[in-house]
């Protein structure tokens, strides 16, 4: 998807929490990524004072400029290019990143699906949803100290398909070698992280097992 700053803000906030803020560690990450174009969009702009800052209205205190960036007055939005920082105009279509603002909680007690379900929506905000590598990745961390080796997740299989909970479809999957279970067993319909494998498995929704809140 391509769009101007602005455009990708209101998409961003939208669909997700905000365009994302990039620290230097983060910096290598997201250049990475395999987006076509060498440009892409994060949320750094300079405001009416000349100050640039995030989307979220933070300071931004950006050290790793490209050579010469940033140079033109009328180039007030931020980008990255190989892992540097680019001021560009801010009319400019380009892809984007969004953030996820989150915190993922490990609950220690052993529940049903069902049961989990409703513990993190009384307590928190839903059961987690798995839907990036920056999740994955958090999702491993926190994951470590559970008790169980499968800890439940916000999916479950419903009218003929994964979903997760909050009903958003799996655009990013972390199945064994990608194969989604298209038609999993009549008792096995519940999504669990398993903690050895890191990847999802299908269960029993009737297993005990700890789970993962989400709190955003």
């Amino acid at each position: 998807m391509y769009s101007t700053w602005s455009g990708a803000q209101s998409y961003c906030k939208v669909h997700h929490d905000d365009l994302s803020t990039v620290s230097n560690e983060e910096l290598q990450l997201l250049s990475d990524h395999p987006i076509v174009y060498p440009f892409f969009i994060v949320g750094l702009y300079q405001n009416t004072q000349n100050m640039w800052k995030w989307s979220t209205g933070e300071p931004a205190t950006i050290n790793k400029w490209d050579f010469g960036e940033p140079n033109l007055d009328t180039e007030r939005c931020g980008a990255v290019k190989e892992a540097k920082f680019h001021n560009i105009p801010c009319t400019w279509p380009l892809p984007f990143f969004c953030m996820e603002v989150f915190e993922l909680i490990l609950v220690q007690q052993t529940s049903t699906w069902e049961e989990a379900l409703q513990y993190c929506r009384r307590h928190y905000t839903d059961l987690a949803i798995l839907s990036s590598d920056v999740i994955m990745t958090e999702t491993m961390n926190k994951s470590r100290a559970a008790l169980t080796d499968d800890v439940w997740i916000g999916l479950r299989f419903i009218a003929g398909d994964w979903l997760w909970v909050n009903g958003e479809d799996l655009e990013y999957k972390g199945w064994p070698m990608g194969e989604e279970l298209k038609c999993p067993a009549m008792n096995q319909r519940c999504g669990v992280y398993n903690v050895k494998q890191m990847v999802w498995k299908a269960v029993d929704c009737e297993c005990r097992l700890n789970f993962l809140c989400v709190i955003r």
